[in-house]
């Protein structure tokens, strides 16, 4: 086990690489616990957790929201959850996302930690903090920043995901190796494919499971640089939105999972940055080339749900009046962050739809 620490001004985060999911005990008391997950994680993990107290969510990101808060609440008080209990989330993004919240606020704040079980919030949703739920058709539009105690990184969880689920977290390594630079950048376009491919053979190689491994240690080292700077996205932690302006839109109007609206919003951010002429076209083939080695469709297919996507981007949290943070890539290595007018992505999305 590797353990890197998060130390930030709301307070420090354990991250506890190639940890067990069964050793979770051993990070915190039984008997002041209650662990928080889903009906399939339970079913796949539960003996690792049986002597916890658990509450069952669904884990779905439609259910993120107020009203499974306040379920949660309940069930915290029916076990008599005081200011010393600590509460697990246990599953994934949407688990860990939902858990830091409820955690954050019950009672003013109790302590609380992760294990995540999917790639995608094992290298991006239960690292830095942000806990929240969607409000209204808004995705995360109410939360906190609140470190979690620890959080449990176990690659044998990995195992059990479906090859969608999978390549949904592929879409934020692939998000991190673009901020990085060209070393990240170029390991993971090497080994994408062979990655993707004994994945869905569900037939890991001894290497491939350790470039894996170096792939996510390296992507949360990335974003704990990025959070211990800049907590409270105030700057630099901006840059980590790479993608996701388009994404929540996308997610908000189609039932695909976070990673592949990244995937596609990626492809967008790299097309606007090349119609701004801040990326040339070679750099922008070689981030389509590794987003297409995904099997995801960079293909908008937001032509009948322009109006919706504009809407959805009118409410995300980055907005200011009538301009929006938008991050845009020079090339791998050198992204940044520039205050636009909405009616500038608007043209850009018109134009994308008339061109596909």
């Amino acid at each position: 086990m590797k353990t890197i620490t998060l130390a930030a001004k709301s307070g420090q985060s354990r991250l506890l690489i190639n940890e067990r999911l069964e050793n979770l005990h051993k990070h915190c008391d039984v008997n002041k616990t209650v662990v928080i997950t889903d009906k399939n994680t339970a079913d796949l993990y539960g003996n690792g957790f049986k002597n916890f107290k658990t509450i069952i969510i669904s884990g779905e990101e439609k259910d993120k929201n107020l009203e499974t808060a306040g379920t949660i609440y309940k069930k915290l008080l029916e076990f008599s959850c005081d200011r010393h209990s600590f509460i697990v989330g246990l599953g994934g993004g949407a688990v860990t996302d939902m858990t830091g919240f409820v955690a954050s606020t019950f009672l003013r704040g109790v302590r609380f930690g992760f294990v995540p079980t999917t790639l995608l919030a094992q290298v991006d949703a239960g690292i830095g903090g942000k806990n929240g739920v969607n409000f209204m058709g808004s995705k995360n539009m109410i939360g906190t920043i609140t470190q979690p105690d620890f959080v449990i990184i176990d690659a044998n969880t990995l195992k059990t995901l479906s090859a969608r689920e999978f390549i949904s977290g592929i879409g934020e390594i692939i998000k991190y190796s673009i901020i990085a630079g060209e070393d990240f950048f170029n390991q993971l376009a090497g080994n994408l494919y062979l990655i993707i491919s004994e994945f869905q053979k569900k037939s890991l190689s001894e290497k491939t499971e350790a470039i894996l491994s170096y792939l996510i240690e390296e992507s949360i080292k990335i974003k704990v640089d990025i959070v211990e700077k800049d907590e409270k996205e105030t700057g630099l932690r901006k840059v980590l939105n790479l993608g996701h302006t388009l994404a929540h839109a996308i997610e908000l109007t189609e039932d695909i999972p976070h990673g592949e609206a990244v995937i596609k919003g990626i492809k967008f951010a790299a097309d606007f940055s090349t119609r701004e002429e801040f990326l040339n076209i070679e750099e922008n083939r070689k981030i389509t080339n590794m987003l297409e080695l995904t099997g995801v469709s960079t293909y908008l297919g937001i032509k009948t749900k322009r109006d919706k996507i504009k809407e959805a981007i009118c409410h995300d949290k980055k907005k200011k009046q009538d301009t929006i943070d938008f991050v845009f890539i020079r090339n791998a290595g050198d992204v940044f962050v520039s205050n636009i007018k909405l009616k500038t992505i608007w043209e850009v999305v018109d134009d994308m739809c008339i061109n596909q």
